[in-house]
């Protein structure tokens, strides 16, 4: 018997059948599946539905009509590129990595600081540059791709990443030809058959699990033609850190919102919407499930979610003391491989753990997790061993029960994604935030906040919440430690829906599905984005920092005041987190001043430079714009660690070829679509303007040129940008409360891409849903803003 659909259920088929793009934001257990179900059962168009794996691909196969395939990414691929390499797929399952490193022609160990990376431990590095690199959009095999490596430094990963990148492109030479002898994999084939910007079969495509899609996937769905529907929840991302991409936040479509959840009831729904708003999600949930679900200890669960594998195993080892039969979702290999690893270095010999190979002992491995920052993650699973010792982890490994047979399981937060269970006790590793220098608790990270919410969302009739049980202290005390939302800055609210910018937006511009449409369309237009190819870590803010300087020196302005006000910051007495003893300070100080007089000389003409010295001269100055902005020397400015004797030319010297390089391509691009701007009157252009409304939200643009307002985005992942950048553009416009600026036009200049897009400021407000003209909107802004700083009270 067909099931009565909800009105949000109703307002989604309703949508579909214009055929518009859609956005469906889908709560835990609000029936997404359902929802596509009964959508696609209004045409008999044909559908594609793409699932993360076969098994949800597999299973939506027997809910939808005919009309619809259901389909994995893989499936696809393979389709269109993979078969053509089944023989090397079905034959090439295993090489070792001896093998591999003779094919490559890696014939040599390589020294690395104080440290010898062997021969094999290369190609292995090799081959997960590849992995990464197929992972990504990139177009090139790039020396980011590396793999974080265990135990070196920042200048040792980019000594390595730089050594092993002829070897990784040689692979991927490999991997793509007819007669390569590598090892094939599934993603090679993927990431081939992404490269040929292939067209989806449907009229209409249907994406799951939107909010953590592969980039490969995601950047194919967005290309596509056909009528084009996410579906997920943004508050589910949890996957970010193995690069996974929310394809939902910034989709040009219509949004709506599945909030009722059929899972569990009212008392869950409401534990759930508390960390739903600590991960700032606009999302609030219903509970139209069991009303008998409630909140309370669990002496019995079917589930302990734990946050990570250590806190896992040590659940399970705790149930084996007791003689109950115990799963491990996901089983036990990993702890299995890092007890092994300690065993190997506790014997003096070397272990081939690809996260451990670089330490000679087990000492060298406690050392680093306790002492360097980089440790942190390894540290909980070494401690773990510390515990127990590495035999008595393998015997507990060895004792897992299958899910089946076990009374209870347990398993991490990620690994219980698209589960649940009835009864669930949240287990260990869910930490309160930390206190930070001055004994202040910090606020909870939005990304620690989804994955709370996952978990806590897996319950269907008991939710124990024994893991996060300072949730409630710590929320009596937020007040007095939150900063007041109205004194954020403009980019600083637009990303907390609830502040005064945020609310003003949803309220008076509402939409911004049209303006990304026009944004996407022409991104298609514009090639692929500049970016330093052999490169570890670059520094994007750094070099972003430095081509925005050079674009305004360019149009005859200054850098800016928050360069003039970092340098300020150093020659103070105030306490500066970060920074060096005094003497030190009072130098630096005096080294922002000369490279501020010397930038005056270049612009007045008395001692002008040359584009590479500008070049250097701009990146010295992001480091000291970034104190203004921080309020710190963060450890990796290049002004952390100087004394007293270090000068501008010092400064000058020590900034990254790659900089200079990446910069120089920049400005090359910007050389057509800017040159009309540049050569407007000196009266009409104006580098980093400030507006009456800056006094009430603090807001400096880019650019205003002719009347055009324009914001420069260095970025190289131009498709990420989304509903906050618009919001940017209209903020800016709208706190020009007096037209002192005399806006007609708003723009994006898409600096690695040399792609200048640009809206009359009547298209542009029509398009995000104004319902009034600007100058009453400016002045709604204004009242609005003002009485929201009248009840915050006055600032500090």
């Amino acid at each position: 018997m067909a099931l009565t659909p909800t009105p949000e259920q109703s307002d989604a088929r309703d949508v579909f059948a214009t055929g518009r793009d859609l956005a469906l934001v889908a709560g835990a257990g609000t029936g997404k599946t359902a929802t596509l179900v009964l959508m696609a059962a209004t045409t008999r168009q044909r559908g594609l539905y793409v699932a993360f794996n076969k098994a949800i691909a597999d299973e939506a196969d027997t809910r939808f009509g005919g009309n619809v395939r259901c389909r994995t990414a893989h499936s696809l691929a393979y389709q269109a590129v993979g078969s053509r390499y089944q023989e090397r797929l079905r034959s090439q399952t295993h090489l070792p990595a001896s093998q591999t490193a003779r094919k490559l022609g890696i014939t040599r160990d390589l020294r690395v600081g104080t440290h010898l990376v062997k021969i094999n431990h290369q190609a292995r590095l090799v081959m997960g540059m590849i992995r990464r690199f197929c992972y990504s959009i990139d177009k090139h095999v790039m020396a980011r791709h590396l793999e974080p490596v265990t135990g070196l430094d920042g200048d040792g990963q980019d000594y390595l990443a730089r050594t092993l990148l002829p070897y990784a492109t040689r692979a991927w030479e490999d991997i793509r030809s007819d007669r390569g002898t590598l090892r094939f994999e599934h993603d090679h084939y993927l990431k081939m058959w992404a490269l040929t910007n292939p067209v989806l079969p449907g009229d209409f495509i249907m994406l799951d699990e939107a909010q953590d899609t592969n980039p490969v996937l995601e950047e194919i769905f967005l290309k596509q033609s056909a009528q084009r529907i996410c579906v997920g929840d943004p508050a589910q991302q949890i996957y970010g850190w193995r690069d996974a991409r929310d394809v939902m936040t910034g989709f040009p479509a219509k949004t709506l919102h599945l909030t009722e959840s059929f899972r569990f009831g009212p008392r869950i729904a409401e534990e759930a919407n508390r960390w739903l708003r600590h991960a700032e999600s606009p999302l609030k949930l219903t509970g139209r499930g069991p009303r008998e679900s409630r909140i309370g200890a669990v002496s019995n669960p079917d589930v302990v979610l734990c946050r990570g594998n250590a806190d896992a195993m040590q659940e399970v080892m705790a149930y084996l003391d007791q003689g109950v039969s115990v799963a491990l979702t996901g089983g036990g290999d990993t702890i299995r491989r890092v007890a092994s690893a300690a065993e190997e270095l506790k014997a003096g010999r070397r272990t081939s753990h690809p996260e451990l190979f670089l330490f000679t002992s087990w000492g060298e491995v406690q050392d680093y997790v306790e002492n360097d920052k980089a440790g942190q993650d390894l540290k909980s699973i070494v401690k773990l061993v510390d515990k127990y010792g590495p035999e008595e982890v393998l015997r507990a490994v060895d004792r897992l029960s299958a899910e089946g047979d076990a009374k209870v399981v347990v398993s991490t937060a990620h690994k219980a994604k698209g589960r649940e269970w009835a009864t669930v006790r949240i287990g260990p590793g869910f930490d309160a935030p930390s206190v930070d220098d001055d004994g202040l608790q910090r606020g909870i990270n939005t990304a620690e906040a989804r994955l709370i919410y996952v978990a806590v969302t897996r319950a269907r009739l008991v939710l124990d919440l024994e893991g996060v049980s300072w949730i409630n202290e710590y929320e009596k005390g937020s007040a007095t430690r939150t900063t007041p939302l109205a004194a954020l800055s403009l980019t600083g609210q637009l990303r907390r829906p609830d502040s005064p910018i945020a609310r003003f937006m949803a309220d008076h511009l509402p939409t911004t599905a049209d303006l990304l449409r026009d944004y996407h369309k022409h991104l298609a237009t514009l090639p692929h984005p500049v970016q330093p190819i052999d490169v570890r870590y670059p520094d994007w803010s750094g070099i972003g920092h430095t081509i925005d300087y050079r674009l305004r020196l360019s149009f005859g302005g200054h850098l800016g005041p928050a360069v003039s006000l970092g340098v300020n910051l150093l020659a103070g007495t105030d306490q500066l987190r970060g920074a060096p003893p005094a003497s030190s300070r009072r130098a630096l100080s005096v080294v922002g001043e000369e490279l501020l007089a010397t930038i005056d000389a270049h612009l007045t003409g008395s001692t002008a430079q040359d584009s590479n010295t500008l070049t250097r001269l701009c990146y010295v100055a992001a480091s000291f714009e970034d104190i203004y902005r921080t309020g710190q020397v963060r450890r990796y400015s290049m002004l952390s660690g100087r004394d007293a004797r270090t000068t501008l030319a010092e400064l000058v010297a020590s900034v990254p070829p790659y900089v200079v390089e990446d910069v120089r391509a920049q400005l090359a691009l910007a050389d057509q679509p800017l040159a009309g701007l540049r050569a407007l009157p000196p009266s009409t252009k104006v580098c980093g303007p400030v507006f009456a409304g800056s006094d009430d939200v603090p807001a400096d643009a880019d650019y205003i040129l002719g009347g055009l307002l324009l914001d420069c985005k260095s970025t190289k992942d131009p498709h990420r940008l989304g509903r906050d950048e618009l919001h940017q553009l209209a903020g800016y416009l709208l706190l020009d409360y007096d037209n002192h600026y005399a806006i007609d036009r708003v723009g994006l200049y898409l600096s690695r891409q040399g792609g200048l897009i640009v809206w009359s400021v009547e298209d542009f407000l029509t398009k995000l849903g104004a319902r009034a003209p600007l100058a009453l909107l400016r002045a709604r802004l204004r009242t609005h803003l003002r009485q929201e700083l009248r009840a915050q009270g006055p600032r500090q």
